[in-house]
């Protein structure tokens, strides 16, 4: 009973393991892998970046080793949870329909669940971190693995003309063409037709095509903002301390923001002698935008709206931050 429960612990932490190395290897285009690759080469770990080269090299085979070890060890769970349900259902049947509900419910959180969570937010680091353990495993497997390799390869396959599009592929497309025009950045830089200033700007006008409001956004725990029944010195004294020269205006809670206060607006009244007149009649509209409002389409309406901040809403409704037009400048060009 106990050695069942070792090996088969064991098997999942192998299929975790390699199920990991799959994921971040899928994520990973063949310029961002030749890029990791000269970064390790760079930080003085010329074995881990040896091995990406040969892995780049034959891309299609290490992905055709990963998955057939994959199946394999998937093959051999159930293999070993069956046989062990076996001997149980004569003796303790409750039992063995259990450990096969749990069998099931641990293949699916080792095979994908657990893999994603470790990939998702930096698939590189996840994949330098694994590879030194995959060395050996996909060395010593290769022989065996190499002609059923070549044998499945896409290679061998006869060319297809795929005239199907989808979502999906539109975005595969949009990456790769973002892959490519970095490696061309990178090259034009390497040759001397491009400074690194302008690579710098180069590439910040292509992330920016990818950002959102909510990546730019000051978040709604740092928002400066006043209630609505302060008063022009209250405000001043406000836009004073922090060196803001437009801050937005609640009614009893940040979620109830009723428009934005500009410091030219306040200075106008403060020289006019009303530093106890309520702030709320000199208040101009609010433009609100949701986070996931496209960065480039956000600067583009706030310019043809002539506002300065913009309110950011998350997906039910509430503030989830600020934006301003110097923030998302900033985004392209560095801090001003």
């Amino acid at each position: 009973m106990e050695a069942e429960i070792a090996l088969g612990a064991l098997i999942l932490i192998l299929l975790a393991f390699l199920a990991t190395v799959d994921m971040a290897f899928s994520h990973l285009s063949d310029i961002s892998l030749r890029r990791l690759a000269s970064d390790v080469e760079d930080s003085d770990s010329p074995a881990r970046a040896v091995f990406l080269r040969q892995i780049l090299n034959d891309r299609s085979g290490f992905r055709f080793a990963l998955s057939l070890t994959i199946h394999i060890l998937l093959i051999t769970f159930a293999v070993l949870v069956a046989v062990t349900a076996i001997g149980w259902l004569e003796t303790r049947r409750e039992v063995a329909l259990y450990s096969l509900g749990i069998a099931l419910v641990a293949t699916v959180l080792f095979r994908q669940f657990i893999p994603k969570i470790l990939v998702r937010s930096d698939p590189e680091k996840r994949l330098l971190l694994l590879l030194p353990a995959v060395r050996p495993l996909y060395t010593a497997g290769s022989w065996t693995i190499a002609p059923f390799s070549r044998l499945f390869s896409p290679a061998s396959e006869p060319a297809r003309l795929d005239t199907t599009t989808t979502p999906e592929s539109i975005e595969e497309d949009e990456e790769d063409a973002a892959d490519d025009l970095q490696a061309l950045i990178e090259v034009g830089e390497a040759e001397g037709i491009i400074e690194e200033r302008d690579r710098e700007l180069i590439e910040s006008m292509v992330g920016f095509s990818d950002t959102v409001a909510g990546d730019v956004m000051t978040p709604r725990t740092e928002i400066v903002a006043i209630s609505i029944d302060s008063t022009v010195r209250e405000a001043r004294d406000l836009i004073i301390e922090h060196k803001y020269s437009r801050i937005p205006v609640y009614s009893e809670s940040i979620e109830n923001i009723e428009g934005v206060l500009y410091v030219r607006d306040l200075l106008q009244a403060w020289a006019n002698g009303k530093e106890m007149l309520p702030i709320k009649d000199m208040l101009r509209p609010a433009f609100f935008v949701p986070e996931t409002k496209p960065a480039a389409d956000l600067l583009k309406s706030m310019q043809q709206n002539h506002v300065q901040i913009a309110i950011v809403i998350d997906e039910y409704g509430g503030v989830a931050g600020v934006v301003t037009v110097e923030d998302l400048i900033e985004e392209i060009v560095g801090e001003i």
